[in-house]
Formats: structure tokens, sequence, C-alpha cells
């Protein structure tokens, strides 16, 4: 039952931290009510020492996804750690009283 039960707490503050995660992401991509003209489809005109040929491509590499990745995961456990340590601190410090009180 104590597996269980820790499973539900790591699930827990997991989903608290992406709620809000999600939450921030949202308001700061619709805090802006100003549509640039390239997502409305029009095309800027050139400006000097540009031309009309293709459009430059920036992509950006994969590591971004990663490194969202492991910072959620030491996110998650870091409130582990905060709901987890404090439980076995109070743990040891009953099972030194009950061995003090018993001897």
């Amino acid at each position: 039952m104590k597996t269980l039960g820790r499973i539900i707490i790591i699930l827990v503050a997991f989903a608290v931290v992406m709620g809000i995660t999600y939450v921030a992401v949202n308001a700061g991509g619709s805090a802006s009510t100003n549509v640039p003209r390239f997502e409305s489809g029009e095309r800027p005109a050139p400006a000097n020492g540009q031309f009309e040929g293709r459009p430059e491509r920036h992509e950006e590499g994969g590591g971004g996804m990663m490194f969202g990745l492991i910072k959620n995961a030491g996110i998650v456990a870091i409130f582990v750690a905060i709901i987890v340590v404090p439980k076995n601190i109070s743990k040891r410090k009953r099972l030194q009283a009950s061995l003090s009180n018993g001897a």
C-alpha cells in the first residue's frame, strides 16, 4: 500500500507541475493581441539588402525538447523530495523515541 501511495503522490505532483506549465505557456502565448503579418498570411515587403528569393528557415534542434523533459523531471523530483524527506525524518524521530523509551 505504501508503494501505491507514493505513486499517487508522484502523479499528483507531476500533474500539478504540468498544469502550471500549461497555464504559463498558454498565458504567455495569448497575451499579444497583435497578429504579425506573416501569421495572417501576408508577406512583408523586402527591406534594403533583401531579395524576393526563398525565405530563410530557422529550425531549432531537438535539444530544446530534451532540456524541457529534464527540467520537468527535476521539478517533479524536487516536489517528491519535499514530501518524502520530512516524512522520513519524522519516522526516524519516532523510531529513536520508541527505542529510548523501551530501553
